[in-house]
């Protein structure tokens, strides 16, 4: 995990996960500053792009989600966690994580 951003007190997980088609501009909005500021922010106290640093949120969610809901179809958990396909949550997922979601869960009920 990384440093907290001057901005994160204000946005909460479920922020990043409400906004399927979040951008960059949605955050500034708002925060009440500008793209720039939020992106240099980012990409300075993360090393993540914004896209990255979105998908780290809402694959947290997701996690989350699964903890409550280990019943759940990953089809409710990646839409629930703001993603609007399969293949993006599975990439990010992975990427993340290591491991695919289908892994991650079962490790969790060792």
């Amino acid at each position: 995990r990384f440093t907290a951003l001057p901005f994160e007190h204000n946005l909460g997980v479920e922020f990043y996960s409400k906004v399927p088609d979040l951008k960059v501009l949605d955050i500034a909005s708002e925060l009440r500053t500008n793209a720039r500021y939020v992106s240099d922010c980012i990409k300075n106290s993360t090393n993540y792009s914004f896209t990255q640093y979105v998908n780290s949120y809402r694959i947290q969610h997701a996690q989350q989600l699964m903890r409550d809901f280990p019943d759940q179809k990953i089809s409710t958990i990646y839409i629930d966690s703001g993603f609007t396909n399969e293949t993006t949550f599975f990439r990010a997922f992975k990427a993340i994580t290591g491991m695919t979601p289908k892994d991650w869960k079962n490790l969790q009920n060792d």
